[in-house]
This record gives structure tokens, C-alpha cells and sequence, in this order.
């Protein structure tokens, strides 16, 4: 017999951490786009690379409800920011 998967509860407070840190992350991209010019142009990269792993784990984020211990999922996703 199949175990039933229940969302809800206090596990949901990771899709709301989710959606709070991925508008930072869309915010932070805009920025890095629009109005961050460094002199050095290797921290381009380097901002580039660190926005998009912030936006995969905000992405990761809204999965930790579905996972068998999301306290643990979303505590080191969350982390990984």
C-alpha cells in the first residue's frame, strides 16, 4: 500500500521563505543586469554565477513541502543561499 503525502501544516513556511527569496533573486538579477558596473570586469562573472544559484535554490525552495523531512531540505537550501 502506497503512504499518502499530506502538505500542509508548518512545512508550507518553505514555499513562503521560496517566494520571498526568489523576488530578491529577480531583484539582485535586474540590478546586476541594469546597474552594476564594477571595474573589474571579472565580478560580472562572478555576480552572474552567484544570482543564478540563488535562484535555483529560491526554485529548489518551493519543493521542500514534498520532500519525506522538508524541515531539513529547506533549512539547507536555504543555507546553499
Amino acid at each position: 500500500e502506497r503512504e499518502k503525502v499530506v502538505v500542509g501544516g508548518f512545512e508550507m513556511i518553505w514555499q513562503k521563505v521560496a517566494g520571498l527569496s526568489g523576488s530578491v533573486a529577480v531583484g539582485l538579477g535586474a540590478y546586476g543586469a541594469h546597474g552594476f558596473k564594477p571595474e573589474n570586469k571579472v565580478y560580472e562573472k562572478f555576480y552572474d554565477t552567484a544570482n543564478k544559484y540563488h535562484l535555483l535554490h529560491s526554485v529548489l525552495l518551493c519543493t521542500a513541502p514534498l520532500t519525506k523531512r522538508p524541515n531539513l531540505f529547506g533549512g539547507l537550501c536555504s543555507a546553499g543561499i
